[in-house]
C-alpha cells in the first residue's frame, strides 16, 4: 500500500511541477515579446519561487506522512512536521521575494506575474491518479 500511495504522490507532484514550469515559461516568453526582455527574467524568477516552494513542501509533506516502523499499517500524519513545512514554505517564499525585488532589483510586475501564474498551475493540474469513482 505504501508504494501505491508514494507513486500517486510522486505522480501528482510531478504533474503540478510540470504544469507550473510550462505556464511560467509561456508567460515569460509572452511578456518578453509584449513588454521587454527584463520581464522574461523577472517572470522566470517569480515562477521559480513557487516551483521551489512546491518542491520543498512536497518533500516536507512526504516526511510528515511517513509511517512509523512500529506501526506500518496506520495512515498517520505528523502534524508537527506538517506545520513546520507550512511555516518554512512561507518563510522561503518571503525571503526569495525579498531577494528578487530588493537585492536583484527585478521588475516587480514580472516577478508577480510569474508568481501568480505558477500558483494558478495548481488549478490547471488537477489529477485523479489512483482514484476510483463510485457509481
Amino acid at each position: 500500500m505504501q508504494s501505491l500511495s508514494n507513486s500517486a504522490f510522486d505522480h501528482t507532484l510531478r504533474k503540478i511541477l510540470l504544469v507550473q514550469l510550462g505556464l511560467v515559461i509561456l508567460t515569460a516568453v509572452i511578456l518578453s515579446l509584449v513588454k521587454s526582455h527584463s520581464y522574461f527574467w523577472a517572470t522566470l524568477y517569480g515562477g521559480a519561487i513557487i516551483i521551489a516552494s512546491t518542491s520543498f513542501f512536497g518533500w516536507r509533506l512526504r516526511i510528515a506522512t511517513q509511517t512509523d516502523l512500529n506501526r506500518p499499517a496506520e495512515n498517520t500524519v505528523n502534524s508537527v512536521e506538517l506545520f513546520k513545512g507550512i511555516f518554512l514554505r512561507f518563510v522561503l517564499v518571503i525571503v526569495l521575494l525579498a531577494l528578487g525585488l530588493g537585492w536583484l532589483k527585478l521588475t516587480p510586475a514580472g516577478v508577480l506575474s510569474g508568481f501568480v501564474v505558477a500558483q494558478l498551475a495548481f488549478w490547471f493540474s488537477r489529477t485523479s491518479y489512483g482514484v476510483t469513482r463510485r457509481k
